[in-house]
Formats: structure tokens, sequence, C-alpha cells
């Protein structure tokens, strides 16, 4: 089954956008994820958010309308709206830019169509594309545990279920994920930046390091200060180029809502909403739900984690349902001395402590993301990593 088309709609009636996201949900082929009255609007979405499909309401001249975002953005599949479907209109409107139009009131049948034709537009576009999942680990509050998540997750996606997984360190400035794989690598998100564009996967994969779990690492900045040369296009270049390189891309975010951060979140198949069980998180946690919704990412995409869980009679967990207005989808329990351990020696959860209920809870949250684990054959030996060549200088670990 194909991909849903992530869907832009400028329409200035509401009852009409209503109508269409209604019929798109039915036909299981159209996402509405913005929806913007003007022109001027809708092109400040595609610019920031690249969607597949716009869906534009024509009133009028279809070159006022549709010329000004078929010029700026030529590889963007533009279905025109209108109350008028005469043969000398539609012409109007394929000549002004748009590959199809549909007339109001849309038919569930003629918005099939033509997401079809849209999907099929895709595919000529992007005829080799694999398209691996993307996974955001996000919390807006640092200390909850995000990056212990996004490490352990790929660890068990990898292992136990054959995944080909990379993370992504997205907090540039001060990110923590080459100390909890304990690795050294010589090249960092920089740059994959500058290269994203180039098509040789070869030289891409030489510019991350490789984990004996078999997870790659796409490293943090080395120096503070060049955080300020990645850009939200960059961004989005480097996760379209891993997509098309893994299985599943996980993403360690940063804890604010830059256009870096926004980015990768739209982009994101599923986001894993990090939060603690206590009112000063849940706080901070319902305001990214809330900006979420104003920003159309709060749909089945979002998953809120419960992160260093102990079951609590003050604020019990289903509760927390009610008050946030999404389910809880994964509990983490909490084992905070293994968890440090793991973290100060450099080695993953299921290196120290295999059996331990919260390595276990990694292994669960990664069969209800991918299905039933596989078996996998043993990863190559590790190279030393940082925290090796500090502590144990004398000797590597295999």
């Amino acid at each position: 089954m194909a991909e849903k088309l992530r869907t832009l709609i400028v329409e200035i009636d509401p009852d009409t956008v209503r109508q269409v996201d209604i019929l798109g949900r039915q036909t299981g082929a159209v996402d509405i994820r913005w929806r913007v009255p003007s022109v001027a609007e809708g092109a400040d979405v595609v610019r920031k958010f690249h969607p597949d499909m716009a869906i534009v309401g024509v009133n009028g001249d279809p070159a006022r309308v549709i010329g000004p975002l078929a010029k700026e953005f030529p590889r963007l599949y533009i279905l025109a709206l209108s109350a008028a479907c005469d043969g000398d209109y539609v012409l109007q409107a394929m000549r002004a830019g748009a590959h199809d139009l549909i007339s109001k009131p849309v038919r569930e049948v003629d918005l099939r169509i033509a997401a079809e034709k849209a999907q099929r537009n895709r595919v000529r576009k992007d005829p080799g594309e694999r398209r691996g999942k993307i996974v955001s680990v996000f919390s807006n509050k640092g200390g909850n545990g995000a990056t212990t998540i996004a490490s352990n997750l790929a660890d068990a996606l990898s292992c136990r279920h054959g995944k080909k997984v990379i993370v992504v360190d997205l907090v540039l400035a001060h990110g923590d994920v080459t100390m909890f794989f304990n690795v050294s690598p010589p090249h960092t998100i920089l740059d994959l930046a500058k290269n994203a564009d180039k098509s040789d996967p070869e030289f891409l994969h030489s510019l991350l390091a490789r984990h004996s779990s078999g997870v790659y690492i796409l490293a943090d900045l080395p120096r503070i200060e060049d955080a300020e040369n990645i850009t939200a296009g960059q961004v989005r270049e480097m996760l379209l180029a891993l997509r098309s390189m893994f299985d599943v891309v996980i993403v360690d975010t940063p804890h604010q809502f830059d256009e870096r951060t926004l980015t990768a979140l739209e982009m994101s198949d599923t986001i894993l909403l990090v939060t603690l069980l206590n009112l000063p998180a849940l706080k901070n946690t319902q305001k990214s739900i809330e900006l979420f919704c104003r920003l159309g990412f709060l749909d089945e995409r979002v998953k809120l984690v419960l992160s260093r869980y102990l079951p609590n009679d003050e604020i019990p967990k289903e509760s927390i349902e009610g008050i946030m207005n999404c389910p809880v989808f994964f509990a983490v329990p909490n084992d905070y001395p293994t968890v440090l351990s793991s973290i100060n020696r450099g080695k993953l959860l299921s290196e120290i402590a295999p059996d331990k209920e919260v390595t276990l809870a990694f292994r669960k949250m990664a069969e209800l993301l991918a299905g039933p684990a596989t078996v996998t054959a043993a990863p190559p030996p590790k190279k030393r990593g940082f925290l090796e060549k500090v502590l144990r200088p004398e000797r590597s670990v295999s």
C-alpha cells in the first residue's frame, strides 16, 4: 500500500476543507496536514515542509492563484479545486501549472483518482527512492531520558529485528549519542550536511560510525559554534538521504522548537514524545502537545512514552491519557542505577544487563514499532571508542 500523500490545502471555505479532509481519510491516500486560506500562506508551508501535494481552491483566474505556486515550486503536485469544471476552465488551470482539477462539491471517487495520479507522479519523480522510517525521540525538557531511549531502542531494532538502523544526533552543540555508544567518529553531522546531495551511498556511509551492535551513528558537532552552520534545509536533505539508505532513522532531537527540530518532527513517521511522571515534566509535555496540535503534528504519529516509570498513586498512569489527550504508548521502567552504569561505562543496556527489566522493555518497545523479533547474526567486533581510550588505554575491547 502506497504511503499517504502529505497534503496542503489552500481554501478559504472551511466546509470544503472539512469535506476534503474527511474524504481524504476515507480514501486512505490523502493526509491533509496543513490548512491555510491564502496562496501566500500556502507558499510559506511549501518552503518549510515540502508537502507531496497541494490542493488549491480556485475562484476566478487560475493563473493568478496557481501560477505563483507552480513557478516557485515546479516539483509540487498541484490539484486545482473549483466549482467551474468546463473544458476551457480545466485547460486554463493546466496552463497555469495545475496537474489536475476536481470540481466542488468534491466526490470521493474524484479525490481517489486524483491521488492515484499524484502517487504515480511521485514514483516517476523518485523511481529508486527507498523510504525507511524516521523515528524522532523528543522531549522539551532535558534529563527525561530521550537519548537513553533513542540509543537502546536502536540497539533492539538492529540486534533483535535485523533492521539497518542509524541514530542521528541532532542535538548539535552538546549531543551525547557518541558517548552512549562509546565511539569516536572521524566525521560528524556537519560533514554529511555538506554532502547530503551526493548520490553515492558508499561515500555517505564513510561519514558514519558503526557500533558493534550494527547501529550506525551520525555524530554531533565537535565545536559548539558550528551549530549555526547547519540549516533546516540541510537537515531535510540529510534525513531524505539517510531514509533512502536505512530501514530506520532514529533522530535524537534538541529540546527546543527551532526550525531544524520542527523539520525533523514534520518528516517523522513516528514521534516518541518522552516525559516523566511528575507535574513539572507533564506540564512541559502538555505545552508540546498543544504546539503539535497547532502545527498539525498531533495525529497517530505522536506516541507518548513515560520514562523512568514507577507506579505513582498520586498521578496514575491511566489518568495521563485523559489529561494529555494523547494515549500512553509505552512506559520504560525506572532502573536508574543500571542505566547510569550503562552510560558511565559507554555500553548499551543489552551489553551490561541483558536480562534486566529495563533492557527487556526496549525489546518490547521495538516489537511494538517493528513487529515480532527475528534472529540475526552476531555483529562484527567494534573498534575502540572514546571511553576505552580514556579509561583503558592499554587494551582494546572486542
